[in-house]
């Protein structure tokens, strides 16, 4: 019963813990908290005797953000820092750049520590280690917040450096044995990603730049020696590897004025040509990316205007070869230009028959029709035409001398002119004006007039087929 009761109140004092993120003094591991002294594995030891690291040796810990790595670094041998085995986060919290308050999730960037007091055996997220935020730079700005941790559990971060238990129990280790052997405390240094020229640039307008810039100073110091830099802060500002040379301040206050002081001469050129070369490159690159991202807003630019342009057709391969239709009369435009006269043709009046003056012709006596055949006398019988009888031509020894031949046409109504044998030569007078009167005939020669078939016909004899 009492073990029952042990457990059930453990439980219940984790729970708010819990729900405080990394921020948490949790008592979680109660019951389990013999993990915290769990030994260093076989492996890690092989790879320590194989770098020339024993396990009491100091340990320095370096986190990139934007890697998301964390690296463990192990003193050797020979005196400087090795690194001895990276870790893959499973979360940071926030966006680069430093922490600023409490509750905003940001993981912090600087230099921190961690002591042995910072050690927590029993955290709800297997183990953990504070990293020592808010450090002298963070109070002297006014910054807020605490319990940032390294630890396990790869849950969602609130802000600490998430990495899996099995990750988390190795790194408590080579913590835990680098502090029982000696080392006061165990520095960790936080960056947005690593100081180099080139990724300075990428994040050039970044508002955090100047701040990058002046750890970068210590970032330079440790790539130089493999060395734990020295850190202190004055104005607001690190400063490393310094020694104050007045003899009348030889500490270094935060928020005060920084006193005289000088780097030694083992880092102090090394570490300024870096820096120059690195200033160098740095605006090199700059000057490329910003000529690229012109070059770039150019074109697109271009681009936009081309696209507003108007398309033009494009090329038909079976027009190219059988020629492009033309267009049908309908759908031609219709254009008219303004006093432009249009040539329509004006339509001619039928043609009528000449007016000509009253003549007397002369014709024979009229000759007796003979039917030929039975049907010609049936299409004379049936016909509603009055017959026309032939007409001979006059002798020529009958035909006036003095007067000219000429050849009259009788026009039927309608315009239809007639065939070559409805036409007659007749004697034609000029027309006077005045009215028409027909000539008299000359008394030695009578002229012969156009004879009207006779009406008194008896209608037998119209239906006899063979005449008389």
């Amino acid at each position: 019963m009492k073990l029952k009761a042990v457990l059930f109140l453990a439980t219940a004092l984790a729970m708010p813990f819990g729900l405080a993120g990394c921020n948490e003094d949790g008592v979680g591991g109660l019951v389990t908290g013999l993990k915290a002294q769990a030994p260093l594995r076989p492996d890690i030891l092989k790879l320590m005797d194989e770098k020339g690291m024993r396990k009491e040796d100091p340990i320095l810990i370096r986190a990139f953000k934007e890697d998301n790595a964390l690296e463990v670094w192990k003193r050797d041998k020979t005196g400087r820092f090795a690194l001895l085995r990276s870790y893959q986060m499973c979360a940071w919290g926030g966006t680069i750049g430093p922490k600023i308050r409490e509750g905003d999730k940001m993981t912090p960037e600087g230099f921190y520590s961690i002591t042995p007091a910072r050690l927590n055996p029993h955290s709800q997220f297997y183990l953990g280690m504070d990293v020592g935020y808010p450090n002298a730079f963070d109070r002297a700005l006014g910054r807020t917040g605490a319990a940032v941790m390294v630890h396990g559990n790869c849950t969602a971060s609130a802000g600490c450096f998430v990495v899996t238990d099995y990750q988390v129990e190795e790194i408590y280790a080579l913590a835990r044995e680098a502090l029982n052997g000696g080392q006061r405390e165990i520095q960790v240094q936080t960056y947005p990603f690593h100081l180099t020229a080139t990724n300075l640039a990428k994040h050039r307008r970044n508002p955090n730049l100047a701040f990058w810039r002046n750890i970068k100073e210590g970032y330079d110091h440790f790539e130089l020696t493999h060395l734990e830099p020295k850190v202190d802060v004055c104005d607001r500002h690190y400063v490393f590897d310094a020694q104050t040379t007045s003899p009348d301040s030889t500490t270094f206050n935060a928020a005060g004025a920084c006193p005289a002081y000088a780097v030694a001469d083992s880092i102090a050129a090394e570490a300024k040509a870096k820096q120059v070369a690195d200033d160098a490159e740095f605006k090199t690159i700059v000057a490329e990316m910003d000529a690229k991202e012109k070059a770039d807003a150019d074109a697109i630019l271009v681009a936009k205007l081309e696209a507003a342009k108007p398309k033009k057709p494009q090329p038909n391969m079976m027009a190219s070869i059988f020629g492009t239709p033309a267009t049908p009369a309908a759908a031609q435009p219709m254009t008219a230009t303004v006093g432009t006269p249009i040539n329509v043709p004006i339509p001619r009046a039928s043609p009528r028959a000449p007016q000509l003056a009253a003549v007397a012709i002369e014709q024979p006596a009229p000759q007796p029709q003979q039917n030929d055949n039975l049907f010609g006398n049936i299409g004379n019988l049936f016909s509603f035409a009055s017959p026309q009888p032939e007409q001979a031509a006059q002798p020529a020894a009958q035909a006036p001398v003095a007067q000219p031949a000429v050849q009259s046409t009788v026009v039927r109504p309608g315009g239809v002119k007639p065939s070559p044998a409805q036409t007659t030569t007749a004697s034609i007078r000029p027309q006077q004006a005045g009215p028409v009167v027909q000539s008299a005939p000359a008394p030695a020669q009578p002229q012969a007039v156009r004879q009207a078939p006779a009406a008194d016909v008896p209608w037998w004899q119209k239906l006899n087929p063979f005449g008389g």
